[in-house]
């Protein structure tokens, strides 16, 4: 009798492994799955103003967004009234795990040099702790830059692209918010190490950071 309860017990066992296995294998499949449903958020509606600073529409190429995967994107230059400027990028899907991927890859690709590239933070608030940036400066042709870049996964933050992709995996299997953006916020400067540029940079990346958490859920 033992036995055959024993027997029962492995077959039940067995089962629920099986069972277990076969979801996880869905789940990862949906996962890598290349979404082609719209989004139903549109960044463009993120303010042109922002605090003193003034936006203009900077152009994406048809091809641009062809390989971002997405419509969901813009590029913008906001002046403040010193005539201080800083151009904000920013690309965001609720549904496609693709569209927010490391800027080095197409500074490289389009020809440019990557000077430096280091991690870096600027304050999120009194009590929220630092946002974590990655703080890249690049050379091309005649024009140099100095870019702060971080991703965005539901509520959280992150500069690690594998730890992004990682949230919107898990996000997912738990049926959690796992729309992804990565936000890139950039200045011209001849040197790489430009204090008041990185200063700039961090002020503006304060000031747009509730606005993020509004306007790309």
């Amino acid at each position: 009798m033992k036995n055959m309860q024993n027997k029962i017990f492995d077959k039940s066992s067995l089962m629920i492994a099986f069972l277990f296995l076969v979801s996880a294998a869905i789940s990862w499949q949906l996962y890598f799955k290349v979404y082609s449903q719209k989004d139903t958020v549109s960044i463009h509606t993120f303010p042109k103003e922002i605090a003193g600073w003034t936006a203009e529409e900077l152009p994406i190429t048809d091809r641009e967004k062809a390989i971002l995967e997405t419509d969901n994107v813009f590029a913008r230059r906001y002046t403040n009234v010193k005539g201080e400027e800083v151009v904000l990028f920013i690309v965001y899907s609720q549904n496609n795990r693709k569209v927010s991927h490391p800027p080095e890859v197409c500074y490289t690709g389009s020809g440019a040099t990557i000077l430096s590239n280091v991690h870096d933070s600027f304050p999120a608030g009194s009590t929220a702790g630092d946002i974590r940036v990655n703080r890249v400066a690049v050379e091309q042709g005649r024009r140099n830059q100095i870019f702060f870049y971080w991703f965005k996964v539901g509520d959280t933050f992150t500069s690690n692209y594998w730890k992004q992709q990682g949230l919107i995996a898990l996000k997912s299997f738990r049926g959690q918010p796992s729309s992804s953006a990565l936000v890139r916020i950039s200045i011209d400067s001849a040197n790489p190490e430009d204090p008041q540029a990185i200063k700039r940079l961090k002020k503006f990346g304060q000031l747009i950071l509730p606005l993020l958490n509004q306007y790309l859920p």
